[in-house]
């Protein structure tokens, strides 16, 4: 028997039959196989098919929706395990209200501006609470990631770029209440069920509560650290994990992204070097939200990169991340990265310049191709900004469109008035 079922709905054990949609919307090079791998799901949940064809007599029957159960996380025999235990977190929050309809990025941030200064107190109070060894009250914090989680919801860029901007004193709490957001929003983009999403939440916040174990004068430090320092940075996921200890009040999910979140998919990150599928899902997000937060802000030692060229760098460091959660990352930021091929709503394509200086939420691109005409136009830089002009609708493959040595007009669109048509 063959249904049609929505990607998100999609699970192991289902025979895909086909793809409602285009041939190059969907990230498989056959139509009809048996749906094993937790990554296979992933990329169907992400794609941009109308519907999926399943055969309910060659596999499982359609299982409940992602948002009503756990998404399966992989298995750590690597690592220290973790025993399995209820949420607790899930008492302690409410469900979404009409509080959270979207709102505009303007109107968010003065409302991100209140949580942003609840978060300096609340989570400084935890941070130097773990710091004299005294045990972390889930309670004191669980209603700012319920008011997170809630800002997110309406607007996820207003919260996550008013974070961005940490003074040296605040950086470590700043830095945890930033990822706790950026877990929560990847957490949506993935169709995680609300509890689920709340423990990616505390997750993130309790991500780098290691740090609270190694001198301040090494965290404070403006320079280039020795060795020893170094050492003694890398030992704070298992500091961590330790501070976290056996408290019933924190879900498994934050031990597993505290002492996993510097893990790398090659096996070079520490402190267990797994590699692949050894690192749950769960700490290839954490190592994902931690790094672009580090990399976005500002630094005693070194400038922030803007959002787009945080997002072209580290999609390009193999490796490092989880290659389809990065791209399910950049596709939850609504961001694009510096150098990306983009279609606009006008009939255009666009190379992705960069962010604008005055405002991080606007986007800076180069439109250079006509889809309607099939030609290329002389490219002239304009901004693309939320709720006004011309939007983006989303990336494109240079290669679909025949742009076969896409560095050279890359470099052309940017030299804005050359000629393309040598370089095409």
């Amino acid at each position: 028997m063959l249904r049609h079922i929505k990607p998100a709905d999609v699970a192991t054990g289902m025979f895909i039959h086909g793809f409602v949609g285009s041939w190059f919307d969907h990230p498989f090079w056959r139509k009809k196989f048996l749906l094993e791998d937790d990554d296979d799901v992933l990329k169907i949940r992400q794609s941009r098919v109308d519907a999926v064809i399943v055969d309910d007599e060659r596999g499982s029957v359609p299982a409940p929706r992602a948002a009503e159960r756990p998404f399966a996380m992989p298995s750590l025999p690597s690592a220290p395990r973790l025993a399995t235990q209820p949420n607790p977190l899930a008492k302690r929050y409410t469900a979404p209200t009409a509080a959270t309809k979207s709102t505009s990025f303007r109107q968010e941030s003065k409302r991100a501006a209140k949580i942003v200064e609840k978060s300096k107190k609340q989570v400084g109070a935890m941070f130097e609470a773990a710091r004299m060894g005294q045990a972390i009250k889930v309670a004191d914090v669980a209603p700012l990631i319920d008011e997170i989680r809630d800002s997110v919801e309406r607007n996820n860029k207003a919260l996550t770029n008013l974070v961005r901007l940490k003074s040296k004193d605040e950086y470590t709490y700043m830095h945890s209440v930033a990822v706790c957001a950026l877990m929560i929003n990847f957490a949506r983009k993935l169709d995680l069920d609300e509890n689920t999403i709340r423990s990616m939440g505390m997750a993130g916040l309790l991500h780098d509560l290691g740090k609270m174990a190694v001198p301040q004068m090494i965290l404070d430090k403006n320079g280039r650290l020795t060795d020893e320092e170094f050492s003694a940075i890398r030992t704070h996921p298992e500091r961590g994990h330790a501070l976290i200890g056996d408290n019933p009040e924190i879900p498994d999910v934050a031990r597993d992204v505290c002492l996993h979140h510097h893990e790398k998919m090659d096996g070079t990150g520490y402190p267990f070097g797994l590699q692949g599928n050894e690192i749950s899902l769960a700490a290839r997000m954490g190592a994902i939200c931690d790094v672009y937060d580090a990399v976005t802000s500002n630094r005693p030692y070194k400038d922030p990169w803007t959002p787009c060229t945080a997002l072209g760098r580290m999609a390009q460091w193999e490796g490092h991340f989880d290659e389809r959660l990065m791209q399910v990352f950049i596709n939850s930021m609504g961001l694009y990265p510096a150098g990306g091929l983009v279609r606009l709503n006008d009939h255009r394509l666009a190379l992705v310049v960069d962010n604008c200086e005055d405002d991080p939420s606007a986007i800076r691109v180069r439109p250079f191709y006509c889809t309607s005409r099939l030609q290329l136009t002389k490219p002239v830089e304009i901004i693309i900004a939320p709720d006004r002009g011309p939007q983006i609708l989303g990336t494109e493959r240079p290669e679909f469109w025949h742009f076969d040595d896409w560095a050279a007009l890359r470099q052309s669109i940017l030299a804005k008035g050359a000629d393309l048509s040598a370089a095409a």
